[in-house]
């Protein structure tokens, strides 16, 4: 058996029946291998970095261990800044490396691999030899799951040539040990600040998610007379709870912004406290925190609290309910009905002024009225770049269905994370929103994979001719804003040829045709809704 078969063979073992990559001489064989022997269903991409993305998105939506493969040298080279975002969002991913035969020190592609890598924050696992592969691939999937990132699995072109005669073993993936229950002097502290609170608040992020801990959040609520809110990455956890303030942080909703700031305590579960949740502090200003999360290292790591507690969200959640109805504590007035009441009729419609024009559309509008004509059980991704501030606001049924891709500041990542995502839920449509700098520099090419892979995909394309966030800073100091602008080409024209529909939206009538292009699309023909907007509108909404 050849060592290529012998590597596919492990690699099947552990379920992988999905990989995205760019082949070269040091992956494709492989590939093969494992589409021929193993029925893999294998995504290529245009660019190595993309191919890292969509394993990363497929990975996020699909709950499981995204796959991608690349060959040697620069083939490696260009993943690094889909690595450090994978780093940076704490994505368990399995990226399977080429490389250059050991004994051809002048290879032409030949570079110190480890050295790369190491520069992303990623892991890197070597592996050795035939003998050692089973253990090795095993290894790597171990701590791609439990460090959660990025792990490079390294494998010389050679070893793809070796003989096996007996077949390797496989080695099973060693179990993560479970977090344990919270320690009862930190519960003590939190629970003695909660049942002194007038006005408490229930903040899930995005280990609460993980951990299940939906019910028993709205348990705690309940017991507390407290509202429900959630950090970006738990977005729609308490979609259909009353008292469900939305996001809590820099894109709070201004019917809900009142009540953030009267509240006098947060008791957090897996939410990071990071400068976007908490407006650089200034939502936790006067008020007692109390932060629970699996992780000590994340307790207090990122803003002042009063109390910490170490353990499973869900875990907690009920031994604080049981801790309260021990103590017969009777909630707070402060989740009133009119409370209730008051953000089940806010309409986001009208928190700002319309500021749409013949010819151009505001985004924040265009975001309001794509909502209601999208299908409701959709998969949501957003790439980076001014326009996500608006698009951050498009609701999803659930946290698993908002994909972002922020953790690095780059843009042009996010279609291939809508692709990775739409490969995994191929039964319900995937909108991708991004902004036209991000989707020329990383989205155009891609829209080929979308077309060739049959995807249910839907793009509402922000196109304000710039590359907003520069605009936006020239435009501040009343510069000249030139530098940042840039004439596209007639996306109609060039995405037709692509394969896509593209309806541009430039004035209210254009509504109804960006909706009946929706509603009839068919299967492997990508729609994208080009809103028209002026940069300039963009940069006095943001100033605002």
């Amino acid at each position: 058996m050849d060592g290529r078969d012998v590597i596919a063979d492990a690699l099947a073992a552990h379920g992988i029946d999905t990989m995205f990559g760019v082949l070269g001489d040091g992956n494709l064989f492989i590939a093969e291998s494992m589409m021929r022997n193993h029925g893999l269903h294998y995504v290529a991409a245009t660019h190595e970095a993309n191919a890292v993305c969509m394993a990363d998105g497929w990975g996020r939506a699909a709950g499981r261990l995204g796959v991608a493969t690349v060959t040697h040298g620069p083939g490696l080279t260009n993943t690094a800044t889909a690595l450090v975002e994978g780093v940076k969002n704490r994505t368990p991913l399995l990226l399977i490396a080429g490389d250059t035969p050991i004994a051809d020190r002048d290879h032409l592609q030949n570079l110190d691999q480890h050295a790369v890598v190491a520069a992303t924050g990623a892991g890197f696992e070597p592996v050795r030899s035939l003998t050692t592969l089973p253990r090795d691939i095993a290894h790597s999937i171990r701590r791609a799951r439990s460090e959660r990132r990025p792990i490079v699995l390294n494998v010389p072109l050679q070893l793809q040539w070796e003989q096996e005669v007996t077949p390797a073993p496989v080695f099973e993936v060693e179990s993560v040990a479970t977090a344990t229950g919270p320690d009862p002097a930190a519960l003590d502290i939190a629970v003695g600040i909660l049942a002194s609170a007038a006005r408490p608040i229930v903040l899930a992020g995005r280990g609460a998610v993980a951990a299940d801990a939906h019910d028993a959040l709205v348990t705690l609520a309940d017991r507390l007379g407290a509202p429900l809110a959630t950090s970006l990455l738990g977005s729609g956890y308490f979609a259909d709870e009353p008292g469900n303030l939305g996001l809590f942080g820099t894109l709070t909703h201004a019917g809900a912004q009142e009540v953030l700031a009267s509240a006098d305590c947060v008791i957090s579960f897996g939410a990071s406290l990071n400068r976007y949740t908490t407006d650089e502090g200034r939502l936790l200003a006067g008020k007692r925190v109390i932060q629970c999360d699996v992780d000590p290292a994340r307790i207090g790591s990122t803003v002042p609290i009063d109390a910490g507690v170490t353990g499973d969200a869900r875990r907690v959640a009920e031994t604080i309910v049981e801790w309260l109805d021990a103590a017969e504590h009777r909630p707070s007035s402060f989740r009133s009905a009119d409370l209730e009441a008051s953000l089940a009729a806010f309409d986001p419609a009208s928190a700002f002024d319309d500021l749409s024009r013949p010819g151009a559309v505001d985004p924040r509008t265009f975001t309001l009225r794509m909502d209601g004509i999208l299908p409701t059980d959709r998969t949501v991704v957003i790439d980076a770049g001014r326009f996500m501030l608006q698009a951050l606001t498009l609701p999803v049924p659930d946290p698993t269905s908002l994909i972002t891709s922020h953790g690095f500041g780059a843009i042009g990542l996010g279609m291939s994370n809508a692709i990775g995502a739409a490969v995994a839920r191929p039964n319900r449509p995937t909108v991708l929103c991004i902004g036209d700098g991000g989707f020329m520099m990383g989205g155009l090419a891609e829209l080929h994979t979308a077309v060739e892979h049959n995807l249910d995909l839907i793009v509402l394309l922000y196109n304000d001719g710039s590359y907003g966030a520069e605009h936006i800073q020239l435009w501040r100091k009343d510069m000249d804003t030139k530098a940042s602008l840039h004439h596209w080409p007639d996306f109609p024209s060039v995405l037709g040829a692509l394969g896509a529909e593209v309806v541009q939206v430039a004035d209210e009538a254009d509504y109804e045709r960006a909706a009946a292009a929706i509603e009839g699309r068919a299967p492997g023909r990508p729609v994208v809704i080009e809103a028209v907007l002026d940069p300039d509108m963009a940069s006095s909404i943001m100033a605002h």
